[in-house]
């Protein structure tokens, strides 16, 4: 290494005046330009990248602070009453009136009823469920639903009972 500098020194020195100015002034540029895209560069634009994520997050928990007590209300609602009437019914008043209709409805129990779909449209499918629910205390206990060839629609198969609260 000492010979290697010293080979590039004794080369600079038997340069003229002028010559090693513009070396030197030259080594200087490079010196900053690599500095500022090896060093500077990565610093200013992960600092900037932690900023926006700053201001992300406090949005964020802005959002989150104002909506705290409407989530708490949410949560301390009183609790749906169970459905006290014939599941059966209920289920078919809800079905005809969201114009689904199961290809076959079967009783198991007083508190459950399987129900079998062979082509419905699956976002019907899923706002009679939310309705039997949120309406009349209503839920699924098992779910088994297939594509079928027709975009949309599903084949389901659903075993509804009352929600014991």
């Amino acid at each position: 290494m000492k010979a290697f500098l010293t080979r590039y020194t004794v080369r600079f020195k038997q340069l003229k005046t002028n010559d090693q100015r513009m070396l030197v002034l030259l080594v200087s540029f490079l010196t900053v330009i690599v500095g500022y895209t090896a060093v500077w560069q990565p610093v200013f634009e992960f600092r900037e990248s932690q900023l926006s994520d700053r201001e992300r997050n406090l949005a964020l928990l802005t959002m989150m602070k104002q909506t705290e007590a409407q989530a708490r209300a949410g949560v301390q609602s009183s609790p749906m009453q169970a459905y006290e009437g014939n599941v059966l019914s209920a289920i078919t008043n809800a079905a005809n009136e969201q114009d689904i209709s199961p290809n076959r409805l079967q009783p198991e129990g007083d508190a459950s009823v399987s129900l079998w779909f062979e082509a419905v449209v699956f976002s019907d499918l899923l706002m009679l469920l939310d309705r039997l629910d949120r309406e009349q205390g209503i839920g699924v206990d098992q779910m088994v639903i297939d594509r079928t060839e027709n975009s949309g629609q599903v084949r389901a198969r659903l075993v509804l009972s009352r929600t014991l609260m």
